[in-house]
């Protein structure tokens, strides 16, 4: 190559990166986030967030008020605010929480399962790093260095290559980010030890009971349907010795794509505790301050709730539009005796079954 040409290539190679930085930019718009986040549920999905990005964050977004609730329901207590905690003492009485432990034995639990979410977003950011930074410098510099020595080496020539270079290239990356993503999703597994069902046979008195009670905490005029419409199945879970969750969010960043078949954000979490537990087992929220409450253990720094028979346990995962807050980190500490809960997860839209209870249940209610 002669050197005019030589100026016309190093130009041209300016260009090109200025051009594949762009578009890969627009096509992938990564969304970035500052720490690992993940999220369990049964038939249980452990939601982790693997980039750890120290700019604007979409966690950054104002949360706004929470989804409205029945504020006199009965022995309703609120222990933190902004985010809103409750505790609801006598939530179901103790025939409800005994039946819900014999049916899930009845039924067998099994080890939760774990499957990854927010991986849409994860595999977004990864491609998108890629594609603007070691796969267009590589693409170009491939062009470049097979410029080289080519007597009949041309500025078109040199395009096509880039851009052949660039899709080969591009191909292999996204090869290598899903392979990750599969191998990080392997991993999640360790983070959950518990044992869960669901239980929807509502003809069953604590099942049933425990989707009644929850109607009426969360039923709202504004629904455009009955309030069971909204709840995943109740899901009970069991600790033995030494067994936990460790910290989580149960919400999802990516929920209007990755759950869009189970209803959407989760916007409310309401916990059940179907036995007293003396020791371990507690529930502690890692970003809020102890509160002032006899279910606050003693001499922890941390809200950490004890927990008692009967007694729910009541947060707001994200806003009622749906955004993600990330003050809501809890975890299931070790078990040191047996532990069991129920739960039911409000959502943003109707589930439908297997996730959400049918039509015929909820008519029956």
């Amino acid at each position: 190559m002669v050197p005019q040409q030589r100026r016309t290539v190093v130009v041209l190679i300016t260009c090109l990166c200025i051009w594949t930085t762009t578009i890969t930019k627009a096509f992938t718009s990564p969304t970035t986030r500052r720490y690992i986040n993940y999220h369990v549920e049964h038939h249980t999905q452990l939601y982790a967030s693997t980039l750890q990005q120290t700019t604007t964050s979409s966690s950054s977004t104002v949360v706004g008020k929470r989804l409205p609730i029945n504020e006199n329901y009965p022995g309703l207590q609120r222990i933190h605010s902004n985010p809103d905690v409750y505790v609801i003492e006598n939530f179901l009485d103790d025939e409800s929480c005994d039946d819900l432990i014999n049916k899930a034995k009845d039924k067998g639990t099994q080890r939760s399962p774990v499957a990854y979410a927010g991986w849409t977003d994860d595999i977004k950011d990864l491609l998108g790093l890629a594609a603007s930074g070691p796969v267009s410098w590589l693409a170009i510099g491939g062009a470049w260095y097979q410029a080289q020595g080519d007597v009949d080496a041309s500025i078109p020539g040199l395009v096509v290559n880039a851009l052949r270079n660039y899709v080969g290239l591009f191909v292999i990356a996204a090869i290598g980010i899903v392979a990750f993503t599969k191998f990080r999703a392997d991993g999640l597994q360790t983070l959950r030890t518990s044992s869960s069902t669901t239980l929807d046979d509502l003809d069953q008195l604590g099942a049933r009971n425990f989707v009644l009670r929850s109607c009426d905490l969360f039923g709202n005029e504004a629904d455009i349907m009955p309030a069971a419409s909204y709840f995943e199945a109740p899901t009970v879970i069991s600790y033995e010795e030494g067994q936990v969750l460790a910290p989580h969010y149960d919400a999802n960043r990516s929920a209007d794509v990755e759950d869009a078949n189970r209803g959407g954000q989760t916007l409310s979490t309401l916990l059940v505790y179907l036995n007293d537990v003396s020791t371990g087992g507690t529930t502690r929220f890692g970003k809020l301050p102890a509160a002032d409450c006899k279910q606050q253990v003693k001499g922890e720094r941390n809200l950490e709730i004890i927990p008692k028979k009967g007694d729910a346990l009541l947060f707001f995962p994200a806003d009622a539009n749906g955004i993600f807050d990330e003050m809501t980190e809890h975890e299931g500490c070790p078990a040191v005796d047996e532990k069991w809960i129920a739960r039911i997860w409000r959502h943003t839209n109707r589930v439908p079954p297997p996730f959400g209870l049918s039509d015929s249940s909820i008519k029956n209610l």
